[in-house]
């Protein structure tokens, strides 16, 4: 992959269960939880933007991933369009992120942007 973002994990089954890693100046948690109800680990990444803009933050903040009522949920990436390098721990592809946080904003957008009436 020639254009990545680095990332750091944490809980690794198959894949790293939670990533975080800085893309264009905001800071982004990826959490792929154990489904107690159907005891497997789902195919997708819940992803959220984190309120930290320093990694001094997260030092501060070691647990910020138990809470996330500061976070903005983003919605779900599945594991297979990620990205991930070779290893599944040292990176994932900036493009294939980036395309799916621009379509992303995009819908949002277009979900916040009906016609209200004007009374």
């Amino acid at each position: 992959m020639a254009n990545t973002i680095p990332i750091k994990y944490g809980e690794f089954y198959d894949f790293p269960r939670q990533i975080r890693f800085c893309f264009e100046e905001e800071w982004f948690y990826l959490r792929s939880a154990f489904d107690e109800a159907k005891d497997d680990y789902p195919d997708y990444y819940a992803v959220y933007l984190l309120p930290y803009r320093s990694e001094a933050e997260f030092e501060a903040n070691p647990d910020y991933w138990m809470d996330l009522t500061n976070a903005v949920h983003f919605g779900r990436i599945p594991i297979g369009e990620i990205g991930l390098d070779e290893t599944r721990r040292k990176s994932i592809d900036a493009h294939s992120f980036q395309k799916w946080l621009a379509e992303h904003r995009r819908t949002k957008r277009r979900r916040t942007n009906r016609w209200r009436p004007p009374f």
